[in-house]
């Protein structure tokens, strides 16, 4: 994740409340893609912690009980990783379409962030996207993704 996000813990109510969000984010174009899925089980099974009394990941979709989110996600910093997540869902299947990013402002409105807050983390998801693919040796591609991304 992003070092500005790396000490940020999430208790078990709230990993479930965002996986719920980022399944929805999932859906918004049509289909749950392999690489949204596998996105969302990572960030799940992370918050598990081992735990046993944990609902199985089938289930978070069946229900929605999602509550006041904005009271679930009371912290800032809580609010911006829910956000982050969201937006590395909607990049996973290789483009970020409007409908994806409108999804991800809805969620932003239900937990309570402030709507620039957005685009802010949109430039961060970039940067972060881009300094891992900076690293390769075929800079031609890199610039082409860069392009693609915004």
């Amino acid at each position: 994740m992003f070092p500005l996000l790396q000490d940020v813990s999430l208790n078990a109510d709230q990993c479930i409340a965002a996986t719920r969000l980022l399944l929805r984010i999932a859906h918004v174009d049509g289909a749950k893609t392999n690489e949204e899925v596998a996105l969302i089980r990572l960030f799940y099974d992370g918050g598990r912690n081992g735990s046993a009394d944990w609902p199985a990941f089938a289930t978070l979709e069946e229900d929605g009980r999602d509550g006041d989110l904005t009271r679930t996600f009371g912290e800032a910093a809580e609010r911006d990783l829910v956000l982050a997540t969201c937006l590395m869902v909607a990049y996973a299947d290789g483009t970020l379409s409007g409908e994806e990013l409108a999804a991800v402002r809805a969620v932003a409105d239900d937990i309570g962030a402030p709507p620039a807050r957005v685009d802010e983390l949109l430039a961060l998801v970039r940067d972060y996207m881009l300094a891992h693919l900076a690293r390769l040796p075929d800079a031609g591609s890199v610039a082409v993704v860069a392009r693609e991304l915004g």
